[in-house]
């Protein structure tokens, strides 16, 4: 089974604007892998400060899908991003 790494930060910034609803929204996918098919394990790595963005203020939350950073993500952009890397095989 592949794995997929996902990065949230989870400084006060990312969390007063959503992190984590983005977290619930990928560990609820997780739990449908086997419905939607996928034979791809996503782990789920709660850190502070990626991207290297040190000033998260106007960007955050931000998320890291397979090493690209999304700015101002949601859960629907993070879980988009997701499916689709893993649909690409």
């Amino acid at each position: 089974m592949r794995s997929l790494e996902v990065k949230v930060c989870v400084c006060t910034h990312c969390v007063m604007n959503g992190a984590m609803d983005i977290v619930e929204s990928i560990e609820g996918l997780q739990k449908l892998k086997n419905q939607l098919r996928f034979n791809t394990a996503v782990k789920i790595i709660a850190n502070e400060c990626i991207c290297d963005k040190t000033e998260h203020g106007e960007c955050s939350p931000i998320v890291s899908v397979k090493g690209e950073c999304i700015a101002n993500a949601t859960s629907e952009t993070v879980t988009a991003k997701i499916i689709s890397i893993i649909t690409k095989g």
